[in-house]
């Protein structure tokens, strides 16, 4: 059998609660837009274990050997005859998820390969992911707008410190509060400047521990943004409501520390979106990429062509991205 597994990709807006005071932290919104994708495609043809991609995407081969030998070992199947093809990638570590959906699609396809009815959430904790961020794994499975609670927090429980995705493995995929479709007709414009990736790594773990607990009003005030502000915008289809809430959060709490972090061309960005009229824009998880959104075609396109113009020096990827509301699409190309 050989299959194709196109993913979305994740906007990961913001954290909600790194204090803990209530027993439960992280908690997060996002949202999934058509592109950039992966394209993965995976067959039990093959007469050895292989790995095949473009030269650019040498860094996805570590992810692929090391997630599909964990899914062999825990499915108890052999590996010998299985063959992926990563038709497309995007860079990790500039803030879309792009090691998150690709871990998934690694699980998804083995097992529609090998027909292994399995929940996404199982999938998710077999390839590590989830123990931060609760978006991508769903967003995988549904696309939309996500809002997800986070984890319990405390001695014995699910975490036990601050910590993001990397270094929280041993804890359940973060728990999904709800999903609403994002308007049709939103437009986003992506942008990723040619600056140094975002903090990964031990980096970002020190980031963590240096910055946390955000204090309880400011963790509070994002809750509150998001009930009055970011949900209602959405389910509503005011892009000013949801950009008001959007441009609180970014002013307080751990996105605020997020942001406080980036190279001042993004921290630029940020303020020419604002400067420009753009109704709602924001910096996806730890940066670089932004996203600005519009509410048609023409508005999306007249943004795109000034802010290339505004970062021309500096260079960068430039997208125009319709909402995905349907999460990865799962094709079997034969039998």
């Amino acid at each position: 059998m050989k299959v194709r597994i196109t993913t979305p990709c994740r906007i990961h807006l913001s954290l909600i609660d790194e204090n803990g005071y209530t027993g439960r932290v992280d908690g997060g919104i996002g949202l999934m837009i058509d592109k950039p994708n992966v394209v993965l495609e995976v067959s039990n043809h093959a007469d050895k274990f292989t790995i095949e991609c473009n030269r650019y995407y040498r860094e996805s081969v570590q992810v692929i050997n090391q997630k599909a030998s964990r899914i062999f070992k825990l499915f108890h199947i052999s590996n010998k005859n299985f063959h992926f093809n990563l038709k497309r990638y995007y860079p990790s570590h500039v803030g879309l998820g792009s090691k998150t959906q690709l871990s998934l699609a690694i699980g998804t396809a083995i097992s529609q390969i090998k027909n292994i009815e399995i929940p996404i959430e199982e999938i998710t904790s077999m390839v590590e992911r989830g123990g931060t961020s609760g978006i991508g794994w769903r967003g995988f499975e549904t696309g939309g707008f996500i809002l997800d609670g986070g984890h319990d927090y405390g001695i014995g429980k699910e975490k036990e410190n601050f910590s993001p995705s990397s270094a929280s493995t041993l804890a359940n995929p973060a728990l999904t509060i709800s999903r609403y479709d994002i308007p049709e007709n939103w437009r986003f414009v992506l942008v990723i400047p040619d600056v140094r990736p975002g903090a990964n790594g031990k980096e970002e773990i020190k980031i963590f521990k240096k910055h946390t607990p955000i204090p309880r009003d400011e963790v509070n005030e994002v809750s509150h943004q998001i009930i009055m502000k970011v949900l209602p915008g959405i389910l509503k289809n005011d892009l000013s409501c949801f950009g008001e809430g959007l441009k609180r959060i970014q002013s307080i709490g751990f996105k605020a520390i997020e942001i406080s972090l980036q190279n001042q061309v993004v921290r630029d960005l940020l303020k020419f979106f604002e400067d420009y009229g753009v109704k709602a824009y924001g910096m996806s998880s730890f940066g670089p990429s932004i996203i600005g959104i519009t509410e048609s075609d023409e508005e999306a396109e007249k943004l795109k062509n000034t802010v290339e113009d505004f970062i021309n020096e500096i260079g960068g990827h430039f997208f125009i991205c319709k909402p995905n509301n349907t999460g990865a699409k799962i094709e079997i190309l034969d039998n």
